[in-house]
C-alpha cells in the first residue's frame, strides 16, 4: 500500500507529504480515481470520528461517500468528478466545528497528474475559514465608517471653513485699505471665532467616530 501512494504523490517523497499534512490545521485527503482514500492527516481522521463516527482507513472508499447524508455525498462526489476531470473545484459553504456551532467552510479539490499529465486522484482540503470571514466584515465596517468620515469631512467642514477663509480675506484687505471700522474688526474676529469653534466640534465629533 506504501507504494501505491507514493505513486499517487505528485511531488516529493511520502515522508515529505505526510509530514506536511499533519503540520496543517485544515482537514485534508487525498483520493484516487476510485474515491479510494490513499493518505489523509489527523484532523481528517478527526472529523471522521466525530462526524460519521468511524475512523478511516488508507484502501477504504472515502468515508464522505460512504458514511455522509446522500445529499451532502452527492455534493462531494460532484466536485471531486470535476477535478478529476482537470478542474480545480472551490466551494463556500456552512458546516459545523468540533464544538457543534456553525462554521463557515472552503473546501478545494485538485486533480493531481501522474508523470504522463493524466489526471491520478484528488487532493483535498476542507478548511474552518469562519475567523477570516469575521475579519473581512470587521475591515469592511471600518472602510465603511472611513468613507462616511471623508463625506462628513468633505460637508461639515465646508461651511464653517469658508466663512473663516471669508473673514480672513476681509481683515486682509482692511490692513491695506483701512476701510472698516476697529468695531467692525472686532467683530469679523469674534465670528471666525465661532466659526473656528465650529470646526473643532466637527474634528472632536469626526475622531470620537473614527474611534469606534
Amino acid at each position: 500500500m506504501r507504494k501505491r501512494i507514493e505513486f499517487y504523490i505528485e511531488k516529493g517523497n511520502i515522508e515529505d507529504h505526510l509530514e506536511l499534512l499533519e503540520m496543517s490545521d485544515a482537514c485534508q485527503w487525498l483520493i484516487d480515481t476510485n474515491f479510494t482514500l490513499l493518505s489523509f492527516n489527523k484532523v481528517y481522521v478527526r472529523h471522521m470520528q466525530l462526524f460519521a463516527n468511524k475512523t478511516p482507513s488508507i484502501g477504504e472508499m472515502d468515508i464522505v461517500l460512504a458514511c455522509f447524508p446522500k445529499d451532502f455525498a452527492d455534493n462531494v462526489l460532484g466536485m471531486y468528478r470535476k477535478a478529476l476531470a482537470g478542474e480545480v473545484v472551490k466551494t463556500m459553504e456552512k458546516g459545523f466545528k468540533e464544538d457543534g456551532t456553525e462554521a463557515d467552510v472552503m473546501m478545494i479539490f485538485h486533480p493531481v497528474f501522474g508523470d504522463d499529465n493524466s489526471i491520478i486522484g484528488v487532493n483535498c482540503m476542507r478548511t474552518d475559514i469562519s475567523e477570516y470571514l469575521q475579519a473581512k466584515i470587521q475591515l469592511e465596517e471600518k472602510e465603511n465608517r472611513i468613507a462616511q468620515i471623508s463625506w462628513q469631512q468633505s460637508h461639515l467642514f465646508r461651511g464653517p471653513l469658508s466663512t473663516a477663509m471669508g473673514i480672513v480675506n476681509l481683515l486682509i484687505e482692511e490692513i491695506s485699505n483701512r476701510s472698516l471700522s476697529d468695531e467692525e474688526c472686532k467683530e469679523l474676529i469674534f465670528a471666525m471665532n465661532v466659526k473656528l469653534f465650529e470646526l473643532d466640534q466637527v474634528i472632536r465629533h469626526i475622531s470620537k467616530q473614527a474611534s469606534h
